[in-house]
């Protein structure tokens, strides 16, 4: 490649770093799978003990990559890690998996939500007004396609995100701050009227724990981690931006442990206040539990505001995934492991085009493919795995890169990368068995890439003639 072609900008700083890392982490998960957990549990104890359980899984993973963040500082975050420890086909894999599956997945899946929040409003965003709905078989199962207002907001969404993240990473890092704040506020506005509602009472926490503890429960505390890591995803993605960074071994480390701790005492105060105001029994049935809270806590009139911050925290995360999720698939691209296009920058712009528009595109065919929840559950299973080969990446690294400069090093190493990795495996081997359909399309949409990385790669090798 010339060395005068366009290159990533090294612009952004730690406001921009814990923007993107809280801003990816706090989308539309905590507005609204409580009501899903709650209708898989139904005492509060275990519901407060998936988000703990979480909570600490998502730390411990931060804690790990942090020190891969540091010691390579580039763009790509875990292609970057996985291509040094264990070899590029496995990075490939999993900048494949993040861009056509997670990324694409949860920005349809967010950019949905925020269609749904604005059904608010707007009566006809309800799902149930479609323009048309199919079910095909996958796998033996149905699988529901539909396409409505709720789907075209989310079409449009997705496509305002694509042209501010093409236009520059900076100005993504603006709009990231800007709605991140938003969404916080929104958070802490609905926490602070809960304290202070009539109405709400600590009898709304019963049952605090289930009468017995069956292999039924532990499944369906399996099943409710789902939702919870759903809402805590996004962890890793200020590290695909790390390339874009100034000073990233600094950076990218501090925006993974601050924006982390934070999320976590967000969403565990959040879910208390929402059952504070909202008996467990009530939840399961409610769409948009955050706004029928604020219906409570506020009245008509602060609901409406609160559903407005809900849906710039969800605009926000959309946003993100349109920042971060690129810069995976533009790794692989410049090289060599996928096609040279999506490795290519942009030359006014500094951002991979190619890769945004791309995913932009693919997001939003992904808004067809059903419910919320239907997007979210292939969209966990097929990243966790690559978590925690990530992980694993600290402990082979610090064997293979013994004399590379470590700014930080991971806390606990290596017992709390070992659980990271143990409380991972279990959970993908539950929803393996319990959620085995959308399981095996993860699987199956990863195995498709196969084929495209030998490809490419045969090509790389062929001598020019």
């Amino acid at each position: 490649m010339p060395t005068d072609s366009p290159k990533l900008l090294r612009v952004l700083g730690l406001r921009e770093g814990i923007a993107i890392h809280m801003g990816v982490m706090i989308g539309s998960g905590i507005f609204l799978v409580p009501a899903t957990i709650a209708g898989h549990l139904q005492a509060m104890g275990p519901i407060m003990a998936v988000w703990i359980v979480a909570g600490l899984l998502t730390l411990f993973g931060a804690l790990t990559l942090a020190e891969l963040s540091a010691v390579l500082p580039e763009a790509g975050g875990p292609y970057i890690y996985l291509r040094h420890s264990f070899g590029r086909i496995w990075g490939f894999l999993f900048s494949w998996n993040d861009f056509f599956i997670n990324k694409a997945g949860s920005a349809a899946a967010i950019a949905v939500a925020f269609a749904t929040y604005l059904g608010y409003f707007i009566p006809a965003l309800h799902p149930s007004n479609v323009f048309f709905r199919t079910t095909l078989g996958v796998f033996g199962a149905p699988f529901e396609v539909s396409f409505g207002w709720v789907q075209l907001v989310a079409v449009v969404t997705i496509g305002v995100v694509t042209a501010i993240n093409v236009r520059g990473v900076l100005f993504g890092g603006w709009v990231m701050n800007i709605f991140t704040t938003a969404k916080v506020a929104a958070l802490l506005a609905i926490i602070i009227a809960a304290i202070f509602a009539t109405g709400g009472s600590t009898a709304n926490f019963l049952p605090w724990w289930p009468d017995s503890w069956s292999g039924s429960m532990t499944s369906a505390f399996g099943l409710a981690m789902i939702s919870a890591l759903w809402a805590y995803d996004g962890w890793i993605d200020v590290t695909l931006a790390a390339g874009e960074f100034r000073n990233p071994q600094r950076t990218v480390p501090l925006s993974l442990i601050l924006g982390t701790f934070a999320v976590i005492a967000l969403y565990l105060a959040a879910n208390l206040a929402y059952a504070w105001l909202i008996p467990l029994s009530a939840m399961p049935g409610s769409p948009r539990i955050a706004a029928d809270v604020a219906q409570v806590a506020f009245g008509p009139i602060g609901a409406s505001l609160v559903a407005i911050g809900i849906m710039c925290s969800t605009f926000g995360a959309t946003n993100g995934m349109l920042l971060g999720g690129p810069r995976s698939i533009y790794a692989a691209g410049a090289d060599g492991a996928f096609s040279p296009k999506f490795g290519a920058v942009h030359p006014r712009y500094h951002t991979p085009a190619t890769a945004i528009i791309t995913l932009g595109v693919w997001g939003a065919i992904l808004t067809l493919s059903g419910t919320y929840d239907q997007i979210t559950s292939y969209v966990v299973f097929g990243s966790w795995g690559f978590y925690a080969l990530t992980a694993l990446s600290v402990i082979v690294l610090r064997r293979r890169m013994p004399d590379a400069p470590r700014p930080y090093k991971a806390w606990g190493y290596p017992y709390a990368t070992l659980l990271f990795v143990a409380i991972a495996g279990w959970f993908l081997w539950n929803t393996l068995v319990n959620d085995t359909r959308n399981a095996v399309i993860g699987i199956v949409l990863l195995l498709i890439s196969l084929p495209f990385y030998f490809f490419q790669t045969s090509r790389r090798r062929r001598p020019s003639i």
